[in-house]
């Protein structure tokens, strides 16, 4: 069996030490390939079809309102092989007290059975937690 690290990141405007900052990478990507180099594991990043705004409050107002309608904005393919995939590492930043909504159209388009999700986000822990437990309950029941 294997793991495979999926992410989904946003680069350049972001909001750090208090204010909006312009990131080359993002957070997340940088965690993410570190983990995969350490773990020897594929790399899979989540990717919308459409990009968010380069301005980081009208990503913010998309996100916010995203979340509000339950969307499942459209991701680049092709979607990683999960044929012999036991364990995704899950990066992600917290989008309004959960995943960006993009995780959720991965999540949902993947088969996550016997699948355990690990995630990691450049985030408190609790906050991490909480917005993994409010796309995947259901599916981890499954498992």
């Amino acid at each position: 069996m294997s793991t495979l690290v999926a992410y989904y990141s946003r680069a350049g405007q972001n909001y750090g030490n208090g204010g909006i900052i312009d990131l080359p990478r993002g957070n997340t990507e940088v965690l993410a390939e570190a983990i995969a180099n350490e773990l020897g594991a594929p790399l899979f990043k989540i990717d919308t079809v459409k990009p968010y705004p380069a301005d980081y409050y009208a990503t913010t107002d998309q996100a916010k309102r995203e979340l509000r309608e339950n969307a499942r904005p459209a991701i680049k393919e092709p979607l990683p092989n999960m044929e012999g995939v036991d364990t995704i590492v899950l990066g992600y930043p917290n989008w309004w007290g959960t995943v960006p909504m993009a995780v959720k159209t991965f999540l949902d388009a993947v088969d996550l059975s016997g699948v355990t999700i690990a995630p990691s986000a450049p985030t408190r822990v609790a906050a991490l937690v909480a917005a993994l437990a409010t796309c995947v309950a259901p599916t981890l029941q499954r498992a």
